[in-house]
């Protein structure tokens, strides 16, 4: 097919994560097991809710579609990028790019919208159970399914109209891991700015709108559990939601951070990374999180295992144990257990958690923004609020529930993911600052070289080494701290923490201590060894500046980093470096309190209240709302 101003592109070439054959094979052999693991989780999740007639209920019908929509999207992206991570020439033809980007896009506006949908049913389940069953209805439920369906491919056709009409001078470099909106858009030789208030107007509905129903929705429901009487009501109730209330933070976070503002080239690093979260990682672990904690789904699970007579002696050699150390669940002791003092902290850690978050995403929606703020060093600071969120994530919302239950319970499962994920992402942390002040080094010490040496591939392999040192180290310690035989369940901490889980073995501990001991020199010790040279060689370089005004200049660009690295490191070497016995429990839970609650909400504070390239982005962005006002 030809047009007069040669704008058609037969095809397009995808230039993926990475062009180095190592990396390749090994990113190959990863995105592989993800996605198996997700197509296998979700068929699971249909599977048992197909074969359990306890599981025919408007939520889980939600749940199935959720699954195949998680399932049919991972189908769009993943098998052409494994097929491309070990191909030389990686091309897509004209059409495919245009079919993958309608399913992708489409799929995932399916997937926001059947979010709000559940929080509807929740809060229906929660505010008028009686009438549940009249309200909730299956015409109703088939209606807001096919009205998920139908919205997110209306929107995904208008969106790759638009899109593919651009004229792209046969220019067919496409910056991404797939064929992606904003990369696509990227590729046109023409003013783009309709297709960003396109993108823009788009994202309002398919993304702002179903979540402001979803706070809607939670709110009521919040108001409503609040009034329950009975503990074990309040705890039932927020069980309930628990599940969903983590997909939807997990989903709309990404998505907000990828789409609400869409800029062009210079953030298309971190812009790789969130979709290659959105796309691969969400889908495998909606299933996870819908099914660990839920008694229903379990027990559904354990149904099915049964019924099937060759897995049955198995089952029964994996679920007996001769020394009784199996624990199903632990208990959580927690703060405090005056009920006023309770619902006091409860608010607190609530506000604080609502402040993190919200901090912690302005942050990186300015980075976003403003192209000043396209610098190794607030690459390095996107990722350590992304890693902040996480990391509040997996302790704060549990700690919260826990604060109005009588019973402060946690699954084994539960105890071990929490153990696994909050230890990793700390650990991260730590090699993230270690990261962060090798940038500073860089930027003070050798200004000249600094875009020369902290190039993009670089920056990224720190972040991503960061990432997985610390989630080996973690797994590492999850494995070596629960194959400890227990003797009882009863955690005296808020949160399932190495050193409070090793006090519950009935046998010497030696050994575990050691491994703390050893995990504590390589996570914090050697990072915090890499800060102090640094820091170092950034002070003596700063003193051989003659320019008062330089020496100012080059100390303010570290100040921030060197306040975060003192409160971070300070906390988490009195809490780990040295494990102590049962005397300063009540010292540990405060400090380790103070790094899980406080810390992640002082961090991007710090880093933009004194900032005046952060002060003066956040200014830009809101000139530009009053402008378009």
């Amino acid at each position: 097919m030809g047009t007069d101003n040669q704008t058609w592109v037969r095809e397009f070439i995808l230039l993926g994560l990475s062009s180095g054959w190592d990396t390749q094979v090994s990113l190959f052999v990863l995105f592989s097991i993800t996605y198996l693991v997700t197509v296998l989780g979700n068929f699971l999740i249909v599977l048992l809710i197909g074969l359990d007639s306890r599981l025919h209920t408007p939520m889980y019908f939600f749940l199935t579609n959720l699954s195949v929509v998680d399932v049919s999207y991972a189908t769009s992206i993943v098998p052409q990028m494994l097929v491309h991570l070990l191909a030389e020439h990686k091309a897509i033809p004209h059409v495919s790019c245009a079919a993958q980007l309608f399913f992708s896009l489409g799929l995932g506006g399916i997937e926001f919208v059947l979010l709000a949908v559940m929080a509807y049913d929740r809060y229906v389940a929660v505010c008028d159970p009686l009438r549940y069953s009249v309200i909730m209805h299956t015409g109703l439920c088939s209606g807001l399914a096919i009205a998920s369906w139908v919205s997110g491919s209306i929107n995904s056709l208008m969106q790759t109209a638009i899109t593919f009409q651009l004229p792209m001078c046969t220019n067919k470099f496409i910056d991404h891991i797939s064929c992606e909106l904003l990369a696509v858009v990227r590729l046109a030789c023409v003013d783009t700015s309709s297709n960003e208030i396109a993108i823009m107007v788009s994202s309002i509905i398919l993304l702002m709108t179903p979540f402001c129903l979803v706070l809607l929705s939670y709110v009521q429901i919040v108001s409503t559990i609040l009034k329950i009487q009975s503990t074990e009501g309040r705890k039932k109730a927020f069980q309930t939601c628990a599940s969903h209330v983590t997909v939807v933070v997990l989903c709309y976070g990404m998505a907000i951070v990828t789409y609400i503002q869409p800029r062009s080239g210079p953030s298309v690093l971190q812009e790789k990374l969130i979709s290659l979260f959105y796309a691969i990682l969400t889908p495998m672990l909606n299933p996870m999180i819908y099914s660990l904690r839920n008694k229903e789904v379990k027990g559904a699970w354990q149904k099915l295992l049964r019924k099937l007579s060759g897995f049955t002696s198995k089952l029964a050699r994996l679920t007996s144990r001769e020394n009784q150390t199996w624990m199903s669940e632990f208990i959580l002791l927690g703060l405090s257990s005056c009920w006023e003092t309770q619902i006091s902290l409860f608010i607190l850690f609530l506000a604080m958690y609502l402040v993190t978050v919200l901090a912690n995403f302005l942050l990186l929606l300015l980075i976003r923004l403003d192209s000043r703020l396209n610098t190794p060093m607030y690459f390095f600071l996107s990722v350590l609020s992304l890693v902040d969120i996480c990391y509040s994530n997996s302790t704060v919302p549990q700690m919260l529930v826990h604060f109005l239950s009588a019973q402060k319970s946690i699954p084994f499962s539960s105890c071990v993911l929490q153990l696994h994920v909050s230890l990793a992402l700390g650990g991260s942390e730590f090699f993230l600052l270690g990261a962060m002040a090798y940038d500073r080094y860089v930027a003070v010490c050798h200004p000249l070289y600094y875009t020369a040496i902290m190039r993009g591939g670089l920056c990224l392999g720190l972040a991503a080494g960061c990432l997985v040192a610390g989630f080996i180290n973690s797994l590492m310690e999850t494995i070596i701290t629960f194959r400890l035989p227990l003797c009882h369940n009863v955690i005296n901490h808020f949160t399932c923490e190495t050193l409070a889980v090793i006090r519950l073995a009935c046998v010497d501990i030696s050994f575990n201590m050691l491994m703390v001991a050893i995990s504590g020199f390589l996570v914090i010790v050697l990072p915090c060894s890499l800060v102090l040279f640094s820091y170092g060689h950034i002070v003596a370089a700063v003193l051989r500046i003659r320019s008062t005004q330089g020496r100012s200049k080059a100390f303010g660009t570290c100040a921030s980093h060197l306040t975060v690295v003192c409160m971070c490191f300070g906390a988490t070497l009195f809490t780990y470096l040295g494990p102590r016995s049962a005397f300063s429990v009540e010292e540990e839970k405060m400090v380790a309190l103070f790094y899980a609650v406080v810390a992640p909400m002082l961090n991007p504070m710090i880093y933009s209240l004194r900032n005046k390239d952060v002060i003066a982005a956040f200014w830009k962005v809101v000139e530009k709302f009053r402008d378009k006002e």
